[in-house]
């Protein structure tokens, strides 16, 4: 009796990333046509494993629709924005921080 053909490693995984968007019942279905043997907890490890790899799903702020910055936001993004500007200015130095601050000055004066 001959043997079965074997699939390349990494196969089945690959099969299911292409797959991504149909549902586990219909993809092994389709699997069995292609001559691959796949379980729906299978698809559900591979699928896991990619979200996992991805940075995982969404978080629900990432999902929740775009709101109005409120003032207290805006207000802490300018903070951070400070101590963000303070931190480059410390690892360039004051004297290059200063030609910078000149150079831009300079330009933007152009433009208005």
């Amino acid at each position: 009796m001959p043997r079965k053909a074997k699939q390349p490693f990494g196969a089945k995984a690959a099969f299911v990333r292409a797959h991504l968007s149909t549902p586990p019942n219909e993809l092994v279905k389709l699997a069995e046509q292609e001559g691959i043997t796949l379980t729906i907890g299978h698809i559900y490890n591979i699928r896991s494993k990619l979200k996992k790899q991805q940075g995982g799903a969404p978080s629900v702020e990432a999902a929740a629709p775009e709101r109005q910055p409120s003032s207290r936001d805006t207000s802490r993004d300018a903070a951070s924005l400070d101590a963000q500007l303070r931190t480059l200015v410390i690892r360039i130095g004051l004297d290059r921080a200063e030609r910078v601050f000149a150079e831009l000055k300079a330009s933007l004066a152009r433009v208005v």
